[in-house]
C-alpha cells in the first residue's frame, strides 16, 4: 500500500512539473523585468580594494599620501603612507581622531581637527579622491560620492561638571600645570579647543633652563653650565628695567628645578649639553634641545621634521601620567566665558565641544588660563600690539597655530584683569613671501640630491615657484617697510630682523636685476634660514639660471602679492606707499651701492646691489611669528592681577598668556635661546604647585 501511495505521489509531481508548477521550496519571485517593478536589490557602489591618493597639506614640498580600503558599499580603513609630508604630530592627530569619525559616519564631511586644519583638509580631499576612484572602478558615476557626504548630526545638549582646578589649554604650559597640580593632590580637569595636546610647544626646538641642579650633577660634574649672575644682569639691562623683578627672580630660581622635574622625574629627553643663543652676545649656555636634536644632513640644525613624533610621544606620556593620578581632560572643547560669584572671584567657565555641540558649565575652585597668546586674533593684535616703538599693529602671518586667538585673555581683561607689556613684538624668527605659488601653476619641482628637509624629514626639493620668497630674503635685496623706508640691513631680514617692519614689508627689484637672476641665478646661499621652513623648504641653488623667472612673477601678480610698474613712483602707488619717500629710499640705496658703503645700516658691501632700469617689481613679504609673548599681569604665584595690582581670586595664568612680565614693550623677547619655552615650563611648574595649594586652602 505504501509503495502504491509513493508511486501516486511521484506521478502527481511529474504532472505538476509538466504543467509549469514547482515545489514550494523552490519557488522564485518574478524578476523586475517580468513585473515591470524597479529592482531594489542593492548594487555595488564601489569596487572593493585599496586605493591611493595624495594632496598637499602642511608641507608644500611633499604631499600627504593616503590609502583607503573599501568594500562594495562602505569605507573600511584609512591610513597615511609613511612618506606623507605633514608634520608627524599633525598626521597622528588626524589619524587618531578624524579617521574614526569618517569610518563611523561613513562620511567625509566630518569636522576637521583644529590645530591640524591644513592636514585635515588634505586628508579629507585624498579620502574623497580614493572613494571616487572606487566608484568609477565599479562602473558608477563620480556623482555617487554624495552618498559619503552626509553631515553627521551633532547631539548637542548640556552638562554641568565640577572640579577643583580647571586648566584651559593643553599646550606645554597647560599640560605642565595640570600634571604638577595633580601630583600635588588636586582634582584637575584640563580642556583643549584643538584636537591634540602639546600645542605650539610640540613644534619647537628647545627649552631654556638656567643651571638645572640635578641635570648639572648628572651631566656636568656638578659645575654650572653658565654664569647665571651675568645673565640676570644682562637680562635686566636688555629690558631696561621693565621686566618685573619678582618674576625674573622666580624664573631664575625655578627654571632649573622645573627642568629637572620634566627631564628626570618624567623622562622627557633632551640633549644635556646646552647651547648658547642666536647672537655672539648670547654666550649663555641655557638652550636645551629636544632629543633627537640634530639632523644628519645639517649638523647643528634641529631635527624639526624627524623629532616631532618623539616630542608628541613625550606629551603622550605626560598625559598618561596625569590621568593615572586621576586627572581628566577633554579635547576639542573650547572655553568661551569665565564664571564669577558675587564677590568677583572666578568660579569656573563655560565651554562647548566643537564636534558634538555639547555645552558645559564647569564649576571650579580655580581656573588657569594657558591658551597660547592672541596672535591668531587680528582684532586683538590691532588693539593691543603697540606702534609706539615699532609698527606692530595688524594681522600677522603665523608659523604655528591660528587657534591661539586670545579669547580667554580678553575675557579676563573684560572682568578687570591688568596686562603687562602686552604691546611688545611677537616672537618672530623668519620671514617669507606673503603668499606662496601652489603646485597648480605647474612650475617644476626639483630634488636636492642626497639631502632631506629638516622640517619634513623627507626628500628635499626646490622650485622656481619660490622665487618671490628668495627675492625677499636674499641679502643683496632692498627691503622697505610700510613707510617706504629701509628698516634694517637686508642681511638680517630673512631670520632675526623682519619684525622691525611689523607684519609686512616689501622687497623692491628692477627688471635689470631680474634679468640677471633669470640668466645667472641667485648669487648667495641661504641654507638654514626661512627657506628651510616655508615654501618648498629647499634652497634654490646658487648660480642656477631660472628661465621661468618672469612667468613666476606674472603668477604672483595674478595672485595679488607681487606688483609691477614702469616707474618707482607708480610702483609706490600700486602698493599704497608714499611715492616720494620710496623714490628717495631707492636713490639713497643706489648711492650706497655706488660708494660701496651703506650709511644707514652698514650692510656688507658685497651685498649692495643697485636697483637698475625698470619696469620695477615689489614683492609683498611677511614676518612669520610663532605667537605673542605677553598678555596678563601675574604675581609670583601666577595669580592674575587686577588693574589695582591685587590678585583676582580663583584666576591663574601661565605661558605665553603672561610672559610679558619678563620683557619690555621696547624690544623683542630675549635671544638667549628657548626663552618662551623656558617660561612655559617654569610658569606651569610653579603654577601647578600654587594652584593646588590654593584649592586645598579654600
Amino acid at each position: 500500500m505504501k509503495r502504491l501511495l509513493s508511486l501516486l505521489l511521484c506521478l502527481i509531481m511529474v504532472l505538476m512539473t509538466a504543467a509549469g508548477c514547482t515545489q514550494p521550496s523552490q519557488t522564485q519571485p518574478p524578476s523586475a523585468e517580468e513585473t515591470g517593478e524597479p529592482d531594489e536589490t542593492p548594487k555595488a557602489l564601489m569596487k572593493p580594494g585599496t586605493y591611493t591618493a595624495e594632496a598637499y597639506g602642511f608641507s608644500m614640498s611633499w604631499p600627504d599620501i593616503l590609502h583607503v580600503t573599501v568594500s562594495e558599499n562602505s569605507i573600511e580603513s584609512i591610513a597615511f603612507d609613511e612618506e606623507s609630508g605633514s608634520t608627524s604630530s599633525m598626521i597622528d592627530a588626524v589619524a587618531a581622531v578624524m579617521f574614526p569619525r569618517i569610518l563611523e559616519s561613513q562620511s567625509v564631511n566630518v569636522d576637521m581637527i583644529s590645530g591640524a586644519t591644513v592636514t585635515s583638509s588634505a586628508a579629507r580631499k585624498a579620502v574623497e579622491d580614493c572613494i571616487k576612484q572606487a566608484i568609477v572602478a565599479a562602473g558608477n558615476e563620480e556623482s555617487a560620492i554624495d552618498a559619503f557626504k552626509k553631515a553627521p548630526e551633532k547631539p548637542g545638549g548640556s552638562q554641568v561638571l565640577e572640579t577643583q582646578v580647571l586648566v584651559i589649554g593643553m599646550g606645554g604650559s597647560g599640560t605642565y600645570t595640570a600634571l604638577r597640580a595633580a601630583e600635588m593632590g588636586a582634582q584637575v580637569l584640563a580642556i583643549e579647543k584643538q584636537g591634540r595636546y602639546g600645542g605650539t610647544t610640540a613644534l619647537t626646538s628647545e627649552v631654556q633652563s638656567i643651571n638645572p641642579p640635578r641635570v648639572k650633577e648628572l651631566y656636568n660634574k656638578g659645575e654650572d653650565f653658565t654664569d647665571a649672575e651675568a645673565m640676570y644682569k644682562a637680562w635686566m639691562e636688555y629690558t631696561e628695567g621693565d621686566a618685573k623683578k619678582e618674576m625674573l627672580d622666580l624664573y631664575f630660581e625655578y627654571s632649573g628645578l622645573a627642568f629637572d622635574w620634566l627631564a628626570i622625574d618624567h623622562g622627557v629627553k633632551f640633549d644635556f649639553d646646552p647651547k648658547p643663543g642666536f647672537t655672539p652676545a648670547d654666550w649663555y649656555k641655557v638652550k636645551f634641545q629636544w632629543y633627537p636634536n640634530s639632523h644628519p644632513d645639517f649638523p647643528g640644525a634641529p631635527m624639526l621634521g624627524i623629532n616631532k613624533r618623539d616630542i608628541a610621544s613625550y606629551f603622550d606620556n605626560l598625559i598618561e601620567e596625569f590621568t593615572d593620578l586621576g586627572g581628566k581632560y577633554m579635547l576639542e572643547t573650547e572655553a568661551y566665558e569665565l564664571l564669577t560669584d558675587e564677590s568677583g572671584a572666578v568660579v569656573g567657565a563655560k565651554a562647548k565641544n566643537r564636534v558634538t555641540g555639547t555645552e558645559y558649565t564647569i564649576k571650579a575652585d580655580a581656573v588657569v588660563l594657558a591658551t597660547g597668546g592672541f596672535l591668531g586674533n587680528s582684532e586683538m593684535t590691532n588693539k593691543y600690539l603697540s606702534d609706539e616703538y615699532f609698527p606692530l599693529k595688524g594681522a600677522w602671518k603665523i608659523y604655528g597655530s591660528y587657534g591661539n586667538d586670545g579669547k580667554m585673555i580678553q575675557a579676563a581683561i573684560d572682568m578687570g584683569a591688568a596686562t603687562y607689556s602686552i604691546g611688545m613684538p611677537p616672537e618672530v624668527h623668519m620671514s617669507g613671501s606673503a603668499m606662496f605659488i601652489p603646485h597648480s601653476y605647474g612650475f617644476p619641482i626639483n630634488k636636492v640630491e642626497g639631502q632631506k628637509s629638516f622640517v619634513t624629514g623627507k626628500q628635499s626639493v626646490w622650485s622656481v615657484a619660490d622665487l618671490p620668497m628668495f627675492l625677499g630674503i636674499t641679502p643683496d635685496s632692498l627691503a622697505v617697510g610700510m613707510d617706504a623706508k629701509r628698516f634694517a640691513s637686508e642681511t638680517g631680514v630673512a631670520m632675526l630682523d623682519p619684525w622691525i617692519a611689523g607684519p609686512n614689508f616689501y622687497s623692491i627689484w628692477s627688471s635689470e636685476q631680474i634679468d640677471d637672476i633669470r640668466d645667472n641665478g641667485f648669487k648667495y646661499p641661504l641654507a638654514g634660514v626661512s627657506s628651510g621652513f616655508l615654501g618648498y623648504t629647499g634652497d634654490i641653488p646658487v648660480n642656477t639660471p631660472l628661465p621661468e623667472a618672469y612667468d613666476v612673477l606674472d603668477a604672483g601678480i595674478d595672485m595679488g602679492f607681487i606688483f609691477k610698474a614702469d616707474t618707482i613712483e607708480e610702483l609706490a602707488e600700486a602698493i599704497n606707499l608714499d611715492p616720494s619717500a620710496l623714490k628717495n629710499t631707492v636713490e639713497n640705496y643706489n648711492s650706497y651701492c655706488a660708494k660701496g658703503k651703506d650709511e644707514e645700516f652698514n650692510k656688507d658691501p658685497q651685498f649692495l646691489n643697485t636697483i637698475g632700469q625698470g619696469p620695477y617689481y615689489a614683492v609683498k613679504m611677511a614676518s612669520y611669528a610663532y605667537n605673542t609673548c605677553a598678555g596678563l599681569d601675574v604675581n609670583n604665584k601666577l595669580q592674575v592681577l587686577n588693574t589695582s595690582g591685587q590678585p583676582i581670586e580663583g584666576l591663574f595664568c601661565v605661558g605665553s598668556d603672561c610672559a610679558g612680565v619678563l620683557f619690555s614693550e621696547k624690544k623683542p623677547y630675549v635671544t638667549y635661546g628657548g626663552a618662551n619655552n623656558g617660561w612655559v615650563l617654569t610658569s606651569g611648574y610653579v603654577c601647578g604647585e600654587s594652584v593646588a595649594d590654593y584649592v586645598k586652602n579654600k
